[in-house]
């Protein structure tokens, strides 16, 4: 959990600043209204791979998994849902360029709605030394799912690669617009 409160703060309203109250009711509002455009309903929690993530020996074939729990959220307003999906593959079929040992890589696992169709997509980011890896920006996803298109994040995975041909990955469920949490945090809105 992150450091934010989760008791409301209450707010003083002076009525001889009405104008700044009334950009700041319309500011949360909007939040809200967004929020629940976009949104995890249910499930979607990212787990280990039913067949495990691996490395073939030097620049071999690299096989990035991860399974996928059922699934119902919502997109810019359109209603998803999914069944449970075993071994999604993050990466496969040859090297994932620049995992060399001791290397690291995040991927975003994304629903995105273009013109009301919601599909799922994985967008990476580069693999750098470990520890110094970094997930794909928002700018990064947004060019991914295309420009003007709207996305919800479901989570992040990484992918260490500790000896020559072994890995370890791991996922982090806590990427998600869910209730309880500040309603402008990672998940994106565009009107383009």
């Amino acid at each position: 959990m992150s450091g934010r409160s989760a008791t409301p703060t209450d707010v003083d309203l002076d009525p001889s600043d009405l104008a700044h109250q009334t950009h700041a009711v319309a500011k949360y509002f909007n939040q809200i209204k967004t929020h629940e455009a976009n949104k995890i309903l249910a499930g979607g929690l990212l787990k280990d791979p039913t067949t495990g993530s691996s490395q073939l020996t030097g620049t071999g074939n690299t096989t990035w998994n991860v399974d996928i729990e059922a699934l119902a959220a919502i997109v810019n307003g359109v209603a998803f849902e999914s069944a449970a999906q075993a071994d999604v593959a993050i990466h496969s079929g040859s090297f994932l360029t620049g995992l060399a040992d001791g290397n690291s890589c995040k991927a975003a696992i994304v629903l995105k709605n273009v013109a009301g169709t919601v599909s799922q997509v994985i967008v990476k980011g580069t693999p750098a030394l470990t520890g110094s890896e970094v997930a794909p920006t928002d700018t990064e996803i947004q060019t991914a799912v295309g420009a003007g298109n709207e996305w919800i994040k479901i989570g992040e995975c990484t992918l260490d690669r500790t000896g020559d041909t072994t890995v370890d990955e791991a996922q982090d469920n806590g990427k998600r617009p869910i209730l309880g949490v500040t309603v402008d945090t990672d998940f994106a809105t565009f009107t383009g």
